[in-house]
């Protein structure tokens, strides 16, 4: 293993190689952002989680994460084994073609050596050793000079930017509202017919887009893999022409609190920000995986969750789920038993035109 190579990055070129993993480099840009976040630092088997969710988005126990949990653990194997020759360098054996020099006579006999004390070996959990796996740390957010041939850029994600940019613009309510700068041609049109003349034009107020979007995603363990993929909404969200929009966070279901962000405390009192929300104008966009990403049915998440989405759409114009994980998982999942009681959508570009433009 090159020390100068990113972190993992021979095993990605490995089970790339195979032809059992279609990776491509941008799920290996992916995984480094995952770890320049923190995630996945704590131990071993939660870099193994996290790679096995960004790589190979399949259930552990399937065949292909079997074979996944094979390569990576043959990878750390040999990396250990490395290692360990590099902390006991062994003996430089003498040249094979000079001829062995006779060892002087001695005139006195040799005193034995004191044995010198063996270090002590201490029992170090396991995850104390997991910085190995990461050796030469992780990379800087600019990892490439400017004159570099590469550059690494995420581009292949499941809806586009400008996918993304189009769908905020289907959210329009239009209102006339502020100073008077249009002409009303109709009306105008109209007072010349019963005045016979023109004095003035008829001046109304400019139309303008009063829709309101509540973006609330999911923050939990789950969502790590689609973390990037959420802040791409965010930050388009923020410079889309609407009359307002928020965006909070929670884990698993909304409870009491709605946080400001993802990973830090500070938050504001759901019922709070429930009262603001106007009733004809307010659109609610959920991003979660609904429990699908784990699999199995929790029926106190299915139940909490209902309870909030039937407080919910008493006070807003519509409520649409997206979720990130593809439709064909959410069999026998939480997530099922949720899109029963609220319209659930794939995240991708069809999804998420379909979920901003449903009245």
């Amino acid at each position: 293993m090159n020390n100068q190579k990113p972190p993992l990055f021979d095993l990605f070129l490995h089970l790339r190689n195979t032809g059992d993993f279609p990776l491509t480099i941008d799920q290996y840009d992916l995984l480094l952002a995952a770890l320049d976040k923190g995630f996945g630092l704590s131990s071993r088997e939660q870099l193994k989680t996290l790679c096995q969710m960004l790589w190979i988005k399949s259930k552990p126990n399937s065949e292909t994460g079997k074979n996944f949990n094979k390569h990576f653990d043959d990878y750390f194997a040999q990396l250990d084994a490395e290692n360990q020759e590099i902390a006991e360098p062994q003996k430089p054996e003498p040249p094979k073609n000079e001829p062995e020099k006779p060892e002087p006579e001695k005139s006195e006999p040799e005193k034995p050596e004191s044995p010198k004390p063996e270090p002590q070996k201490t029992d170090l959990p396991s995850f104390l050793q997991t910085p190995i796996a990461l050796k030469g740390g992780l990379l800087p957010k600019k990892p490439f000079n400017q004159n570099a041939k590469f550059q690494l850029s995420i581009t292949d994600f499941p809806v586009t930017k400008r996918k993304i940019q189009r769908s905020w613009r289907y959210l329009r309510l239009p209102i006339r509202q502020g100073t008077l700068t249009e002409i009303d041609i109709e009306a105008t049109v109209q007072k010349i017919g019963e005045d016979g003349f023109l004095l003035e034009p008829v001046i109304i107020p400019q139309r303008i887009n009063r829709a309101e979007v509540l973006l609330l995603i999911d923050a939990s363990n789950s969502m790590i893999p689609f973390f990037l993929l959420s802040q791409q909404l965010v930050d388009n969200l923020q410079g889309s022409k609407l009359g307002k929009s928020e965006v909070y966070y929670f884990r698993n279901c909304p409870g009491e609190y709605l946080f400001y962000h993802p990973q830090r405390p500070g938050g504001k009192l759901t019922s709070e920000v429930l009262a603001k929300l106007h009733k004809q104008r307010t659109v609610v966009l959920i991003i979660s995986d609904g429990g699908a990403a784990r699999g199995g049915v929790n029926y106190e998440r299915i139940e909490l969750t209902m309870d909030f989405l039937q407080e919910l759409s008493s006070c807003v114009r519509q409520v649409a789920w997206l979720n990130p994980i593809p439709e064909t998982r959410w069999k026998g999942t939480s997530a099922q038993g949720i899109s029963q009681v609220v319209k659930m959508y794939e995240l991708d570009n069809s999804g998420l035109v379909a979920a901003v433009r449903r009245r």
